[in-house]
């Protein structure tokens, strides 16, 4: 899969765009710039700009599920988003960049 950022756009392993809402490409765009890092559900907020939400809104792990199954080649191995416990979420493989 390819990020085209400029463009808002996610190219599929096919080569067709991948239709993602706002919240989803932030979401996205949150994880290619930390890699490998575990964020919690707060700062994954504070990132995508969220400021008003509440510690026990669910809304980021609705959008974590809505983005696993546009981008996860297999929804029931997960290899790219990972869940963390007692932490959040970590998007688990390197990012390159061109």
């Amino acid at each position: 899969m390819i990020a085209r950022l400029e463009h808002f756009e996610l190219l599929g392993r096919d080569g067709e765009i991948v239709g993602l809402t706002s919240g989803e490409f932030r979401l996205l765009n949150v994880f290619l710039q930390n890699p490998k890092l575990a964020l919690s559900r707060d700062r994954l907020m504070d990132l995508m700009n969220g400021a008003d939400w509440s510690p026990l809104d669910r809304t980021i792990d609705n959008q974590i599920a809505r983005l696993r199954r546009k981008i996860e080649r297999d929804p029931s191995k997960l290899v790219l988003i990972k869940t963390v416990r007692g932490i959040g979420y970590m998007f688990a493989t390197d990012v390159k960049t061109s």
